[in-house]
């Protein structure tokens, strides 16, 4: 594992120990993977909005888009 050293102001340093106790490192680690998670998917949600957006504008009610999602979920799931 590659190490860092990270300098905190005296306030982050603070909350830092008052959330992980002795195991800063630990809680570190794991916010920023929990970071990563939001970005990836950030960055899916983005990709769906785009593909949304690229395929243009449908010519069907709102009750024929639920109609043909409900089936398409009946088809999947059983």
């Amino acid at each position: 594992m590659d190490r860092i050293t990270v300098s905190l102001d005296d306030g982050n340093s603070d909350w830092v120990q008052q959330q992980a106790g002795t195991n800063a490192d630990a809680y570190v680690n794991g916010v920023l993977r929990k970071d990563q998670e939001r970005k990836t998917a950030e960055a899916e949600v983005n990709r769906l909005l785009d593909e949304a957006d690229d395929s243009g504008v449908s010519d069907k009610t709102i009750e024929q888009i639920w109609e043909d999602a409900e089936a398409r979920y009946r088809a999947q799931n059983g």
